[in-house]
């Protein structure tokens, strides 16, 4: 992830034309990355080794899409952020965890349940709490 990372970086700061064919093979991985890697966490889970994590699980699930959000949306308020500006931060603060942290558990030798376990929670949780958040927001008028 890192090579790819400083490799695209290079090719962006070089200003090296993106030829046609890799730049649409590269949009139809990218648009297909995350279902795929849903996919595939969710086809290596099993519900009977999560069961022992959910609690954890349960616990930085909250914190990643109500305890952040409680604590920084204020203090972006008070910063003067509004409209879409405040709606970016939201979503950056209170969406799901990626399946990338799962994927990177696994490259670091763990078996990933607990990562898997709280990937599936926040990305269950996340369509509940961004949409309170997002009426909260509007409802106080920070968000038109």
């Amino acid at each position: 992830m890192i090579i790819g990372i400083v490799a695209g970086f290079a090719w962006s700061l070089l200003g090296l034309p993106m030829p046609t064919l890799v730049g649409s093979t590269v949009k139809n991985v990218a648009v297909l990355a995350t279902p795929l890697g849903l996919i595939a966490m969710g086809a290596s889970f099993d519900f009977h080794a999560a069961r022992g994590s959910v609690g954890i699980a349960g616990v930085a699930s909250l914190i990643k899409l109500v305890v952040l959000v409680a604590i920084f949306m204020p203090l972006a308020v008070n910063l003067g952020f509004r409209d879409q500006q405040l709606v970016a931060l939201l979503v950056m603060l209170g969406s799901s965890s990626t399946v990338s942290c799962y994927i990177m558990v696994r490259n670091m030798g763990h078996d990933g349940m607990l990562t898997s376990t709280i990937v599936m929670m926040t990305t269950l949780g996340c369509a509940l709490t961004l949409t309170g958040w997002l009426w909260m927001l509007r409802s106080g008028g920070f968000v038109g």
